[in-house]
């Protein structure tokens, strides 16, 4: 999606040039950028950051919402600090609201939605064979080793890590230091190999053409890791597809299919093992602002739906396409696992698979959330930026 073009200001030059109350609304300009903004006056009692309205520490509000008046006004209006703090006196309230001028232009500039990720989308032209990686000294050595492998994983959608101690313990050591392991009905740590363990075709030595894992969850595993324990066979080579490349491609080459992919809910399940999970997601899910956010696709977990047959006919023609490119190998790249190498993927943006394989094949694994990937990016970035970790880029 197109958004406004902002000017990128480091934070010390975001000063406030002006403030007026015009048409009901608190009119507000700055000193380094030509857009201005216009905000509600409740809007702005509701965000205030003064200390009897917002806890410092947690960030919790603390203003009682309820109480505003809906009529609220202002009474005096200032820019303070030398323009980085609009001073607002209400009619009904003599304690002043403040508000930092770098808050104010944040809600401007990105509308309420914080950092975009840094994402470069790839095909297998795009990406060739030098695969984003960190050796497991690396990532797991140094806070700055952990955010420059986790930027890869976020841009990329996926990362390698090599040198792993080949054993499951080695392995949950990488998924701890991002987060902790989501249990799921397969367990935390989970190992597998053709031994139908679980009714699910990873439990095969069958091919497995790309799809994200989890599409019979409400909230779907947000990233996935998978290491290689033991390989005595071949085939088996791990696959990868970067599915939003593969929306982009839809929504500028049909735009039709993009909508109906981005508007019906397939419903999916799991029947067995003592479980029944049901859920339904689009398949390519998108945020408010039309920007993509999760690719929802498991043709094996599809649960029979029905839709009204003009609507039907527009699906299964969306979803062919959908299921024609995402198998298109200009699309995949793909890999040999072998024991003391692991991925970490975006189970929200890349489908993986896999090639049919032979003989031994011992593979270990976890699902991790996306709120705590994302946690501890912010986390290890906020450090950065004070200085607290080294080496960081």
């Amino acid at each position: 999606m197109n958004q406004p073009e902002f000017q990128q200001i480091d934070h010390g030059q975001v000063l406030l040039a002006s403030a007026q109350f015009i048409g009901g609304q608190v009119a507000l300009s700055w000193r380094h950028a030509a857009e201005s903004a216009q905000f509600s006056p409740f809007w702005l009692r509701d965000h205030c950051h003064a200390k009897h309205s917002l806890n410092a520490d947690t960030l919790q509000r603390e203003v009682d919402t309820f109480s505003i008046p809906l009529d609220i006004a202002p009474a005096k209006i200032d820019i303070k600090d030398g323009g980085r703090c609009l001073s607002i006196v209400w009619k009904n309230d003599d304690r002043p609201s403040t508000y930092p001028a770098e808050f104010l232009w944040s809600m401007v500039r990105e509308e309420g939605r914080g950092r975009s990720p840094q994402r470069t989308l790839w095909d297998r032209d795009t990406m060739g064979e030098n695969f984003p990686s960190a050796t497991q000294a690396e990532m797991m050595g140094s806070d700055a080793g952990l955010l420059r492998w986790l930027s890869l994983v976020e841009e990329y959608g996926f990362a390698m890590v090599t040198e792993v101690e080949a054993t499951l313990a080695g392995v949950e050591a990488i998924a701890k230091r991002v987060g902790y392991v989501r249990e799921t009905i397969f367990g935390g740590m989970w190992q597998f190999s053709a031994n139908m363990a679980f009714k699910d075709t990873a439990y095969t030595s069958a091919a497995i053409g790309p799809h994200t894992d989890g599409t019979y969850s409400n909230d779907s595993p947000g990233f996935q890791m998978f290491s290689c324990l033991a390989l005595d066979g071949s085939g088996g080579d791990s696959t990868l597809v970067d599915g939003f490349k593969v929306a982009e491609t839809i929504r500028s080459s049909d735009p039709k299919a993009f909508e109906i992919l981005s508007e019906v809910k397939v419903p999916a399940h799991y029947l067995g093992d003592g479980v029944h999970l049901q859920a339904e997601h689009p398949i390519i899910g998108l945020d408010r602002h039309g920007e993509l956010v999760q690719i929802a696709y498991n043709n094996y977990d599809r649960r029979p739906f029905r839709l009204p047959s003009a609507r039907m006919t527009e699906f299964y023609r969306a979803l062919t396409l959908f299921n024609r490119l995402i198998n298109d190998p200009t699309y995949e790249i793909s890999m040999r696992l072998l024991p003391g190498t692991a991925i970490f993927f975006d189970n929200w943006r890349t489908m993986h698979g896999r090639h049919s394989f032979k003989g031994h094949r011992h593979m270990c694994g976890a699902y991790l959330n996306t709120e705590d990937f994302r946690s501890k990016l912010r986390v290890l970035r906020a450090s950065a930026a004070a200085g607290a970790v080294t080496g960081a880029a």
